[in-house]
């Protein structure tokens, strides 16, 4: 019998927790929300704001705050979700209790048991996820995090030695905070060989999760394509590294290794120069961290398009995550 309830895919943001969400829920058994949510941190350290949950109408007021995310009311065409719930019925009142409502009220939807989340910096509460889901599973994806500030600097136009450090700092944290959830619950597997063997890794994290391997997964509308087999793979995945050797110069690599190079071979990555562990400044950090920002909110306003009312919402969905991100 699987005792799985939900399911968390995390990591570095560009890490492909998005293109791995997509796979697992063409699982017959597993729906994985298609938006980040981001927020569950923020309401697990403001939960006591809303008072005593036993109350039908504290329990409410949380359950109405929680579902007015971006992340769902995209997926409800922008508007207000409608949860039907009994409240007498609920077997528990909790934070825990409005999360799972809200995501199987999704996947029931579509008739699956298993709900899951894709947010990555998620990687960041691995203790506070468990402790309000005894029976989750984590799956953690690691990428080289020189293709993660390449592919940020190319998506967003983020500052390279900001993303190596905190792809370094969210590394080391959600490596011990897995290792301290054991076997049961924290799974890690590396980009590169999620891509280089996907059947062989599927199988295996299908195994983590308790459910019978579908080659469904191996399917992605989001995958990462090489140029020579677009057509013939097309809807599958395939692999899509090393592009930070031709991305940047080598003064730039030196700088990136120098900052995060003892991480990477940790891991297993090879580096070109002698590795380090250089931090950045709280002050040059903060600096680059609110600049990156602004790269964003262009992007959003003026090259998607995107109405007013959803970069609103997605601004108060940032400052309510940011207060508890911090690095």
């Amino acid at each position: 019998m699987n005792n799985t309830t939900c399911i968390f895919i995390l990591g570095m943001n560009g890490s492909g927790t998005h293109m791995l969400a997509d796979c697992l829920n063409n699982h017959p058994l597993i729906y994985i929300h298609s938006q980040e949510i981001l927020t569950i941190p923020y309401y697990y350290y403001n939960v006591s704001k809303y008072g005593d949950l036993q109350n039908e109408n504290n329990f409410n007021k949380l359950l109405k705050d929680f579902c007015n995310n971006p992340g769902f009311l995209s997926c409800n065409k922008w508007l207000p979700l409608e949860i039907p719930i009994n409240f007498d019925d609920l077997e528990e009142k909790n934070l825990s209790q409005v999360v799972h409502v809200t995501f199987s009220f999704f996947a029931s939807k579509v008739k699956k048991a298993i709900w899951g989340e894709h947010s990555p910096k998620y990687a960041l509460f691995i203790p506070q996820l468990i402790d309000l889901f005894p029976k989750s599973k984590i799956i953690h994806l690691i990428r080289d995090g020189r293709d993660n500030a390449q592919s940020l600097k190319r998506r967003f136009g983020h500052n390279i030695y900001r993303t190596i450090f905190q792809w370094k700092t969210l590394i080391k944290k959600a490596r011990s905070d897995g290792l301290s959830a054991g076997a049961e619950r924290y799974f890690e597997i590396r980009y590169e060989d999620l891509t280089n063997s996907p059947e062989y890794c599927m199988k295996n994290i299908c195994s983590f999760l308790g459910v019978p391997f579908d080659e469904r997964v191996l399917n992605s509308k989001m995958p990462m394509y090489e140029a020579k087999v677009l057509s013939r793979q097309k809807g599958t995945i395939v692999p899509n590294y090393g592009k930070w050797r031709k991305s940047f110069t080598m003064p730039q690599i030196k700088k990136l290794e120098g900052i995060a190079g003892e991480t990477l071979v940790n891991l297993g990555y090879e580096t070109m120069f002698k590795t380090g562990n250089k931090d950045i400044g709280r002050i040059r950090l903060f600096f680059l961290k609110w600049l990156d920002k602004i790269h964003v909110l262009v992007l959003l306003v003026f090259k998607r398009k995107y109405s007013i009312y959803r970069v609103g919402n997605a601004i108060m969905t940032s400052l309510k995550q940011n207060k508890h991100y911090k690095y």
